[in-house]
């Protein structure tokens, strides 16, 4: 059940979970603490949105409130620059953009006690693995698990991590992927699952599956996920054959994130594929060419945005997308749109010629920022300037506005 509540909370009784909330604590509490996010520059409906996210914040008390504010104040201006920070309410503060940026995790920090002391003791333990403070606050305002509260396990895996890359075992770039989902572990189960998994031998990517219990079980079970599909797709009746199973784990062994994806979201990113518009047979070669499209939500404003723009600028259907420029489905049409509008008034010879030739080597181009730049004819800093001018204009609203949150499908632990 969905609650909102009142900005003016006056003769009205806040409801979550399908229980009703006394007019004292609609006063004492809920009310005290949405003024409190107003000072902080939040409009009604950004308010709403923080609340929707996490219901529960709609019971906790304005003194614990209060000391979260302070302590995300702290938290918000050690966050990088976000260029879509222009879009955020006209008069919100630097936490207020944060908490309309990062809406989830925000509402969920906002709802813990002794707030201060837990950012402090994140920031402190992460920076003995080489993580900036910018890095850690954005991973705790993106990824709520991120907070650690155990700190005596936490100093325990931080020695272990420093340890492994000491001795070659891990990288540098490992250690900073692993700081955000390995520090709740122990070190023995750090151990199991990195043996059982085999991420000795994983992505960045799949270096992320660290944070689920029985890695090597769910890539047995997301494979035979995909096997049956394919099965399915081909109208074999009967149990699992080999040759579907062994064509589950080979797509599996490619994209890692598979691993991640629960056997429910395997199944909606199909059926999603298929309310596109795609047969089933155009879903098994979408799927054989860039199994990724499966764990994202092609129901969900992102992507449906996504396809709507590359049909009215590119004319380009989704199968087509899919098929001929796989690789573009994990693009931001932010950043798509973006370049075409950049080249559309700054080079509008160049956009010329690519408009009229094939969308494929265009996407292409428009997906790899550093090619972009050399045949733009600009620098990435001069990209990034009229990026942050562009998202305040009618297109950048439109394109680049940030999605609604969507329910994520993809992890079961």
């Amino acid at each position: 059940m969905r609650s909102k509540p009142s900005s003016g909370a006056g003769g009205r009784r806040a409801s979550i979970s399908g229980s009703r909330m006394s007019e004292e604590k609609v006063q004492r509490d809920v009310a005290p603490n949405i003024a409190a996010l107003r000072a902080e520059g939040l409009d009604t409906a950004s308010i709403e949105r923080l609340f929707a996210q996490y219901p529960t914040l709609l019971t906790v008390s304005h003194a614990t409130f209060s000391g979260s504010l302070t302590a995300l104040r702290q938290l918000a201006a050690l966050l990088p620059d976000d260029p879509r920070a222009v879009q955020a309410p006209s008069e919100a503060t630097q936490l207020g953009v944060a908490l309309w940026l990062y809406p989830t995790a925000g509402a969920q920090l906002l709802s813990r006690t002794n707030l201060g002391s837990l950012i402090d003791g994140n920031l402190r333990l992460r920076r003995r693995l080489g993580i900036s403070d910018a890095q850690t606050a954005l991973g705790l305002f993106t990824y709520y698990p991120a907070l650690l509260t155990d700190f005596e396990r936490a100093e325990a895996m931080v020695a272990h991590l420093q340890h492994l890359q000491a001795d070659g075992t891990l990288s540098a770039e490992q250690v900073a992927c692993l700081a955000l989902t390995a520090l709740r572990l122990t070190p023995a189960e750090f151990d199991r699952r990195w043996r059982e998994g085999g991420l000795s031998r994983a992505s960045k990517g799949a270096l992320k599956s660290i944070s689920l219990k029985d890695p090597a079980s769910r890539r047995r079970a997301a494979a035979e996920a995909l096997g049956e599909l394919l099965q399915a797709a081909d109208g074999v009746p009967g149990p699992l054959q080999q040759q579907y199973r062994q064509q589950g784990v080979a797509l599996v062994e490619r994209q890692p994130r598979l691993w991640d994806a629960s056997i429910a979201a395997l199944k909606a990113g199909w059926t999603s594929l298929q309310r596109l518009g795609l047969s089933s047979s155009q879903v098994v070669a979408v799927v054989q060419e860039q199994p990724a499209v499966l764990v994202y939500n092609w129901d969900g404003e992102a992507k449906q945005r996504l396809l709507a723009w590359v049909q009215q600028e590119l004319d380009m259907t989704p199968f087509d997308l899919l098929t001929r420029s796989p690789r573009s489905v994990s693009r931001s049409v932010a950043t798509l749109a973006m370049r075409v509008d950049f080249l559309r008034l700054h080079r509008p010879a160049l956009w010329e010629q690519l408009a009229s030739c094939d969308p494929v080597p265009l996407l292409r181009l428009l997906g790899e920022t550093k090619r972009f730049c050399a045949n733009a004819g600009c620098t990435a800093t001069e990209l990034d300037a009229f990026n942050c001018s562009w998202l305040a204009t009618p297109a950048g609203r439109c394109w680049g506005a940030k999605p609604r949150q969507e329910t994520r499908r993809t992890r079961n632990t």
